[in-house]
């Protein structure tokens, strides 16, 4: 697969597996951290006390970026959605084309989101999100490791059943 057939149609993935995640706060508070104080993955209450992250999906056909009239909404070579706040305009068009409502618009007037930690992945290091979840609940990679991934879990839930 030539590099923009695999930044336009997927690329690298992150995955929160909602079965493992303990609903700890960990990927916000590191979120926050490296982003200085705007974590860009969040927890909410789901219910009886029931924590649980959402963040960008960085989708393969991002709404996002169809509806952004300016071109600030982009992929990058690893298929990560960015904002290019030099383009931005503030106009909402992506979060209201978002389904997840996960671009926000801050002062002074552009939109902001995950980045899949950009200034980590050009280091070669994954995603803060991922490299500090205790549970391994967030998933990284390829489209086809983080499917493989998510096929062994399930194999190893149907297989190693607990005996009551």
């Amino acid at each position: 697969m030539d590099l923009e057939t695999f930044s336009k149609y997927g690329g690298m993935n992150r995955v929160i597996n909602y079965d493992v995640c303990i609903g700890c706060y960990t990927c916000e508070e590191v979120c926050s951290f490296i982003h200085e104080g705007s974590g860009y993955i969040k927890l909410y209450d789901i219910g009886g006390g029931l924590n649980k992250p959402i963040s960008c999906f960085h989708c393969a056909k991002a709404p996002c970026i169809t509806a952004c009239p300016t071109g600030a909404m982009h992929k990058d070579k690893d298929g990560a959605v960015l904002v290019d706040i030099s383009k931005c305009i503030g106009c909402s068009a992506c979060l209201a084309a978002c389904p997840f409502g996960i671009p926000e618009i801050i002062p002074p007037g552009f939109a902001t989101k995950c980045d899949l930690c950009n200034p980590l992945r050009t280091e070669g290091l994954t995603p803060g999100c991922v490299s500090m979840c205790p549970t391994r609940a967030i998933v990284w990679g390829t489209t086809a490791e983080v499917a493989r991934e998510l096929r062994v879990r399930a194999l190893k839930k149907l297989i190693y059943k607990p005996v009551v």
